[in-house]
């Protein structure tokens, strides 16, 4: 990974210049974007994981906080506020789907409180400071960026397809409409990634 310059997806940007371009048809594709978009951070992580503890890029770790904090945590309040909720009233009393989709919402729980974690220990990071043990900083990105990479896959791979056969133009609508109004960058504005 090291080296490699990756250019993240700007869905920001999209949505700042073109906020209709969120429509109900395009609702899903736009929640696999940002899926893709959280798994190029993944990959940064990753990049700064493996850098520890001589070759940290400053930026990068000013870069992956920023982007923890300011889009995991909505997108995820997306899906359980509108996309979970939706999917479970087209699916009847399908007691499996529900289950599935409250170990999802706990795993956000989970995820966000790593994420908390990781954003202090990027921003030590960010101001060249060293973490007291190199080995526990790693094992925590390390075990971040893994559990997010399975979660978004298992999301890419059931939940979305399951919506896209279950949800109908008002429930895509409202993710649509719900993707507009949370209209905040992803990611600060300047980065190269």
């Amino acid at each position: 990974m090291a080296g490699r310059e990756t250019k993240m997806v700007d869905l920001d940007s999209i949505l700042r210049t073109e906020p209709t371009i969120v429509t109900a048809f395009s609702a899903l594709n736009f929640v696999k974007l940002n899926h893709d978009q959280h798994l190029q951070l993944c990959d940064l992580l990753e990049e700064i994981a493996d850098s520890l503890p001589d070759r940290i890029d400053e930026r990068q770790c000013v870069y992956a906080a920023a982007a923890l904090r300011n889009r995991v945590s909505i997108h995820h309040q997306l899906e359980e506020d509108v996309l979970f909720p939706r999917l479970m009233a087209r699916a009847g009393d399908d007691q499996e789907l529900r289950g599935i989709l409250n170990r999802l919402a706990d795993e956000h729980r989970t995820d966000e409180g790593h994420c908390e974690e990781a954003i202090e220990l990027l921003a030590k990071l960010s101001q060249g400071m060293p973490p007291p043990n190199v080995e526990a900083a790693g094992y925590m990105l390390r075990g971040l960026f893994e559990g997010l990479r399975r979660h978004i896959a298992f999301e890419n791979d059931h939940v979305l397809p399951m919506a896209q056969a279950l949800l109908q133009e008002d429930d895509l609508e409202a993710l649509a409409s719900e993707i507009r109004r949370t209209d905040q960058p992803p990611y600060p504005a300047s980065s190269s990634h």
